[in-house]
């Protein structure tokens, strides 16, 4: 049985007083820190490799990195590297507190961006894109690394909604949705994610969405799909089988309690929804998954 992630936090790397247990940023040529066990971390995490080779999993699927590689790793995600031969490139981690310094359009970019029910978690990007995307991080390292100053998080924030910002527009294009934007219809999707992500253990029913977000659940199909693709019920029920495999696949605990810990009636029932989104049993999963399948 895979032993349960370990929990890292932002302490151990930040040297700034600033913005120590907040955020930090770096840029490694070689020996760019890699772990090879499941772990999570209670920061958001934003990993560019201009240059690459090796696997790099986020919870129970696996990306190759060959370069210009582009990750988003959501604060609680799990993830780990297998096969690395080399890796270069920036990693920027902040934690959910940095957000409240933040401007409420900054943390909108947080609802879809690092959001693993949304479009990708990873991108591999043209040279054209990859080169502005480097140059950017480089700028917002110097001023990273810059002595501490009255108004510097208010820099960072400036830096870090800039580049939130361009990766935004990148995923939407990489998604095929490239004019969309924060319309009113936008804005009900990214409320209606963030109370997904809160409510998704005990709530799976459209009308509990559709009723706390004032708007019918007719519309509220309409606008999910439009920004989507997928229907509210699709995208609960997704949640919830991220959850379930990411519980199954590190965590040693009994079917039974993944299924109380996602508010099922019993095994059985978890069971019987999990087959039916995956074609398999949850303890099919749990032992495909311990034999690397």
């Amino acid at each position: 049985m895979k032993k349960k992630p370990g929990l890292l936090t932002l302490d151990h790397v930040s040297s700034s007083s600033l913005f120590r247990d907040q955020f930090h940023l770096n840029y490694y040529g070689d020996n760019y820190p890699v772990s090879t066990i499941p772990h999570r971390h209670n920061f958001y995490e934003v990993l560019w490799f201009p240059q690459g080779n090796g696997i790099h999993c986020i919870d129970d699927t696996c990306f190759p990195v060959s370069g210009n590689d582009l990750f988003l790793i959501s604060e609680g995600q799990v993830h780990y590297y297998k096969k690395v031969r080399h890796l270069e490139g920036y990693m920027l981690l902040f934690r959910d507190v940095f957000w409240e310094y933040a401007l409420e359009s900054l943390n909108a970019l947080r609802t879809t961006l690092f959001n693993h029910l949304l479009i990708n978690v990873h991108l591999q990007l043209p040279e054209e894109d990859a080169s502005d995307l480097t140059h950017l991080l480089g700028e917002f390292l110097k001023e990273y690394r810059r002595t501490d100053y009255p108004g510097k998080a208010e820099v960072m924030i400036a830096y870090l909604k800039i580049l939130l910002i361009r990766i935004s527009n990148l995923q939407r294009h990489a998604a095929g949705n490239p004019s969309a934007n924060l319309t009113l219809e936008y804005k009900l999707f990214q409320q209606f994610i963030d109370l997904l992500e809160k409510n998704y253990k005990t709530k799976r029913e459209v009308a509990f969405y559709a009723a706390h977000l004032h708007v019918p659940p007719r519309r509220l199909a309409t606008i999910s799909r439009q920004f989507d693709r997928r229907s509210p019920k699709e995208l609960i029920d997704n949640r919830v089988i991220i959850a379930a495999k990411r519980l199954l696949q590190f965590d040693p605990m009994p079917v039974k309690e993944v299924a109380y810990a996602l508010s099922f009636s019993d095994q059985y029932q978890f069971s019987k929804f999990f087959r039916k989104h995956t074609a398999v049993s949850p303890v099919e999963y749990r032992s495909q998954m311990q034999n690397g399948k």
